[in-house]
């Protein structure tokens, strides 16, 4: 009897353990809005992440399954257009990853997504636009030397990647290098 009481016991203690809140950042450019990247639910190296909204959480990339993640890193980045930056090994054949703000006249979040071989090494943020450079040394579906992901705020139907062999311009944006832990 003991015995199954203390199976029952350490059950009730695992599922119990709350979900880790990895990183909390402000988005956009009024100071109230926020979000959070929480992770449960560890299986080996891997968690499930979460997007927090206040009490509202949803998985990264829309289930569970698809949402179950290792080496993942996110980041805050910006000055006075704050944005959120993650990536890591979820579902893919890559790495996949997001970048998450709002932008001035929005109540809602804008969200860029995108999967490739290395992790991105850009942020380029402007009033109602974004953009994801990654480094392709020549070798992804393009030839490029970068590949660059933008996106305007409210058209995320029209997000799209271009190759290219230099870095695209910073006029009219803030620039950040990204951390490629």
């Amino acid at each position: 009897m003991k015995k199954i009481f203390s199976v029952i016991a350490v059950c009730l203690a695992t599922s119990a353990v709350a979900a880790e809140q990895v990183l909390t950042c402000k988005l956009g450019p009024r100071p109230s809005q926020h979000v959070a990247v929480v992770r449960d639910l560890k299986i080996a190296s891997t968690y499930i992440y979460y997007l927090q909204y206040g009490k509202v959480r949803t998985p990264f990339f829309g289930s569970l399954d698809n949402s179950r993640g290792a080496m993942v890193n996110a980041q805050c980045v910006g000055k006075t257009q704050r944005a959120l930056i993650v990536s890591g090994e979820f579902t893919a054949n890559a790495l996949q990853g997001f970048a998450i703000t709002y932008f001035a006249d929005s109540d809602r979040p804008d969200r860029l997504d995108f999967a490739e071989k290395n992790r991105p090494m850009r942020f380029y943020v402007a009033p109602h636009e974004m953009l994801i450079v990654v480094a392709t040394g020549g070798l992804g579906e393009t030839g490029g030397k970068y590949l660059a992901y933008r996106h305007v705020a409210g058209r995320s139907e029209q997000d799209e990647a271009q190759g290219m062999n230099e870095l695209p311009s910073s006029s009219g944006f803030d620039v950040f290098n990204l951390h490629a832990r």
